[in-house]
Order: C-alpha cells, then structure tokens, then sequence
C-alpha cells in the first residue's frame, strides 16, 4: 500500500480515481481515512482522490512524539510530492481541517481550494480546568462524552452506527493508542495548543467553512472565527448536524463540496 516515510515516520495514504483535479481528504482526531468512505467513490468517478491516515492513526506509524500540526502538514506536502500532484483541494474535518489551514500557510503553492469542516484554531483556550483534571483520571470516558456532544441529537437517534464507528476508532489500539492521545494534547503545538489566530489573515486560497449547530467539539464560534479571519472565506452552518457532517448528512455535503469545486475552478 502507499505511504510516504518522513523523518523515519512512516504515513498511510491511498489514491482513487483521476482526472484534472486532486481532492485531499484529511480526518478528524483519533479517526482514520474510512470515515470519508460517503465522499471517496462519489468524487474518484471523475476526479483524483487521496485520502490520508495521519501519523499516530490508523495504518500511519505511531511515535512516541511529532504531534504538531507543521509536522503533519510537511506530511501533506510529502504525500503529494510522491503522488506527483502539483496542487490540490484540500478537504479536512476537525484536525483535518487544522492540517488543511496550516498546508496552505506553509506550502500555499500547493492548495488549490480549503474546505474546513467542522474545526478551530486554539480550542483549546476555553477548556475548564476541571476538564483536563478528569482526563487525568480517565481520559477515554472524558472523551467519550465529547464525542455523544459532537453528535447531534437527530443524528444519534436515527444514525447511532456513526456514534458507534467514533468509539471504535478511539478504543481500538491498533487505530489510536493512549500514547499518541497524551502526545499529542501535550504537544505545544498540538491539536488543543495550535494557535494561528494571527496568521489566518495569509491565507490566500479559497475557503470554505461547514460547521454543524449542535457541535459540542468545535463549536459554530470557534469555525465563524475561521471564516471571518481567513479573506473571502464563506461559511454554511447545517441544523440538526454535528461534528461529523460527512456521516450525518452525506448527500448535502457531497453537494457542497461539489459546488465549492465549481466555485474553485
């Protein structure tokens, strides 16, 4: 399967489809590349598709450290270096998204379009400290309660796989292990610490922000910041949606995505 191996770390990525275009598909915290499973036969039919395991996911290499989210995004540009593709539209949901802003900071000859779904930057600010004390104690109940947050309540009550697909990610050690949680809340420039809120004014691609009205993770706020800071990024706020709009309602977020392609040009 391909991978790339940077910096002795070695990350999961596989390819779908081709045509003019690449779509890069970036998941969420302690998921894996299966939840884009609605979008990646939908958009292969007439373009090129890459989806992503980050390191410390999946079938990507788990070090004891390298969580921050430069470290990810410098995987981004490896993988589409080895994939030979010059530019690409990058999709990402949640840390995803976090990749997906700091790929077009770092690399921004190589983003064509940004569609954020679904994330932030420093959400960690407003965590209560009573939060981070029951970590501590038990970190997989702590988030496993985010998780039913991040769900909304239509969601949960006609769709409970998708609740039942997020606790499997988290609580299967081959997928994601309490080291790589600890590493990466640890890391300065991690997925709670990563602050760009004064650079969000340099990126220069087109941008698209989905958020859901009943997400408990990265709130409607935390993504109206991100559209409001990045130039000429538009924002869509879906109802009874959560974190996850590609599982809760795929079909509108396939359209979305498609029209934001047409938008990108």
């Amino acid at each position: 399967m391909p991978h790339i191996t940077r910096n002795g770390v070695k990350v999961f990525y596989e390819s779908f489809g081709q045509g003019g275009r690449t779509l890069v598909f970036l998941h969420p915290w302690t998921t894996n590349h299966y939840i884009w499973a609605n979008q990646v036969n939908d958009f292969a039919k007439d373009q090129r598709v890459l989806v992503v395991d980050h390191r410390g996911h999946g079938q990507s290499d788990k070090p004891a450290s390298g969580y921050a989210i430069g470290e990810m995004a410098a995987d981004v540009v490896a993988i589409l270096d080895d994939a030979k593709v010059d530019k690409a539209v990058l999709v990402g949901n949640s840390i995803g998204g976090m990749i997906a802003m700091q790929t077009a900071l770092d690399a921004p000859s190589r983003v064509a379009g940004l569609l954020i779904l679904s994330s932030g930057t420093n959400i960690g600010a407003d965590t209560p400290p009573e939060v981070g004390e029951a970590m501590q104690k038990d970190w997989r109940a702590v988030f496993s309660a985010l998780l039913a947050s991040a769900i909304s309540a239509k969601s949960k009550a006609e769709r409970p796989e998708i609740q039942a697909f997020m606790e499997g990610c988290f609580r299967n050690e081959t997928n994601f292990t309490e080291g790589v949680f600890w590493a990466s809340a640890a890391d300065p420039n991690g997925v709670f610490n990563w602050n760009i809120s004064d650079q969000l004014k340099n990126i220069k691609a087109p941008t698209q922000i989905i958020a859901g009205e009943e997400d408990g993770a990265t709130s409607v706020a935390h993504n109206q910041f991100l559209a409001d800071n990045i130039p000429g990024a538009k924002i869509k706020v879906y109802k009874d949606v959560g974190h996850f709009c590609q599982l809760e309602k795929p079909p509108a977020f396939n359209a979305d995505l498609r029209e934001f392609l047409a938008r990108v040009g």
